[in-house]
């Protein structure tokens, strides 16, 4: 009779910790995606403004046109990133929930293999023109 019930906490997720950090990883994409657009757009009307404003040498103009290809570019890969972003997002969230999530090492390290890639061919062009 004496007896003290005490209300236990309503029943949570048992892995609300794991879908919070793979909330805030989707975050982070979102966030990386927007900076890259906002980078092709600043690029590409940047470059019309020298053309427009500063009426470049022909030789220089070729050059601008580049720059607009990068910032188009850009604009796209923000897509890309952003599109994936949401896929890893609902994968990892489903792998939780079956708790069945397993590391892609492989896939981390092509990744970073393209990043070097890119930014390598970058700084050689910048370089050499």
């Amino acid at each position: 009779m004496g007896e003290n019930f005490v209300d236990s906490p309503p029943s949570k997720s048992q892995h609300i910790s794991d879908h919070l950090a793979n909330e805030r990883t989707a975050l982070a994409w979102i966030r990386t995606a927007i900076a890259v657009m906002t980078l092709g757009v600043a690029i590409n009307r940047f470059s019309l403004f020298l053309m427009e404003f500063h009426q470049v040498a022909p030789r220089a103009r070729a050059l601008n046109r580049h720059a607009e290809t990068v910032g188009v570019g850009l604009v796209i890969l923000g897509i890309v990133l952003m599109c994936s972003g949401v896929w890893h997002y609902l994968h990892i969230a489903d792998a939780i929930e079956r708790e069945d999530f397993r590391n892609r090492r492989l896939a981390i390290v092509l990744t970073s293999l393209a990043v070097l890639a890119v930014g390598g061919s970058a700084l050689v062009w910048l370089f050499l023109t």
